[in-house]
């Protein structure tokens, strides 16, 4: 296993655990100062290990697979209130390997615009919701509001509304950025 790749085991595995309250026992006197950086280090270590990144891949390119749907009767070249931003990701652990990329799951989703100003304003906002899958470890569903300026999106942190398998009562933020080629999200479990 390639070290990028096993770096993104060694994290997986670590949240997976973090999810299952798994990590951390302190072993030592009650009220003892062992006792009291025992429970540092373990909280510290255990908020290290609920942190993962995911790099997001838009699959959203054929006829049948528009990405954005406009309203009926409005321009499909501009934003207008009501068009949605279909998400259609394949979800990876890495954003460079030497023959592609490991797929570890997918996101569907949909994003609806709920606010576009005037020609050339910057505050253009979409409600999102959206479910990202991982093959071997569940769901996790994130929702919140993606500010777009000339009609690209801005970083946004959504929240952890929920999850199944390993994320079942997940809470939290997952931060997406945005880059040409792809998202990048990072997960931060409570």
């Amino acid at each position: 296993m390639n070290r990028p790749a096993r770096r993104a085991a060694i994290i997986a595995g670590g949240a997976a655990l973090a999810a299952c309250g798994t990590i951390g026992v302190a072993a030592a006197a009650p009220g003892s100062a062992t006792t009291a950086r025992a429970t540092a280090t373990a909280t510290a270590t255990a908020t290290a290990a609920r942190t993962v990144r995911y790099y997001a891949f838009n699959i959203n390119n054929g006829s049948n697979d528009p990405g954005l749907v406009p309203v009926p009767g409005t321009n499909p070249k501009v934003f207008s209130q009501g068009d949605e931003l279909i998400i259609n990701d394949q979800l990876t652990s890495t954003h460079r390997a030497g023959r592609g990329y490991p797929i570890v799951g997918y996101d569907s989703g949909v994003c609806t615009f709920t606010r576009v100003p005037e020609k050339y304003a910057k505050q253009t906002l979409a409600d999102c919701v959206v479910t990202a899958v991982w093959k071997s470890r569940g769901s996790l569903t994130v929702q919140g509001v993606i500010r777009f300026k000339s009609q690209q999106p801005d970083p946004a942190v959504l929240a952890i509304t929920g999850g199944t398998g390993s994320f079942g009562g997940a809470a939290g933020t997952m931060r997406v950025s945005f880059t040409k080629n792809y998202k990048i999200l990072t997960i931060a479990e409570k």
